[in-house]
């Protein structure tokens, strides 16, 4: 699974840098500014101890700052899900009582972005850390990285699906992942100079 997350990457990361020479000719790869997002997302645990490998659903929010056209700083809220207690195949687990796993906490990272042409599709890859707490059991920063796709219906909400990988230190959690957001970009007036020419820019945020 690492192995084609890592493919994704180094492939969005190709179209990034090659798309990157064209960004004032497409469409929404222009926009920079600020963002927030809602998901919702099918959490799978792998097994570990005593418990067993589970899946839940749960929430996350963040906000992001799309600082380049094609790159994002963004940090937000998310949730892991619940797991309770279930004796693993071929234990001997007696009378061990075992509190549910719940992890949450907040993540800090970068997001990349890379259209598809003119079609409204994009790919994207994030990666960065994630500070976890799973209920006062235990608490680490651990890091997160992940690849998706989405579409772009105007310049101000788009929906993307990404599958993401938690490398928590003793239970890593695979993540499929909807996400429904909306962008306040950062527009140029009409006859602003250019960034790196002559003149002064002016900007202001469209809704």
């Amino acid at each position: 699974m690492r192995k084609l997350l890592l493919v994704g990457a180094l492939a969005l990361g190709a179209g990034l840098f090659s798309d990157a020479s064209r960004a004032d000719d497409t469409g929404h790869v222009n926009d920079t500014g600020f963002y927030a997002r809602a998901s919702i997302s099918r959490s799978d645990r792998s097994s570990l101890a005593f418990y067993e490998g589970e899946s839940d659903t749960s929430l996350s929010i963040s906000l992001g700052w799309r600082f380049l056209p094609w790159l994002a700083v963004e940090s937000g809220f998310s949730d892991l899900g619940e797991f309770g207690y279930r004796c693993r195949a071929g234990f001997v687990c007696g009378g061990l009582i075992a509190p549910p796993l719940q992890i949450d906490g907040v993540e800090l990272g970068l997001a990349a972005r890379v259209p598809f042409g003119d079609s409204g599709m994009f790919g994207q890859a994030r990666a960065g850390v994630f500070r976890w707490d799973a209920g006062g059991l235990d608490s680490e920063t651990d890091p997160y990285y992940g690849i998706g796709v989405g579409y772009a219906f105007n310049e101000r909400f788009n929906l993307s699906l990404n599958f993401d990988r938690y490398d928590l230190i003793h239970v890593p959690f695979n993540r499929l992942v909807l996400g429904f957001e909306v962008a306040w970009k950062t527009t140029r007036r009409p006859g602003a100079a250019a960034p790196g020419r002559r003149g002064s820019d002016e900007v202001a945020l469209s809704s």
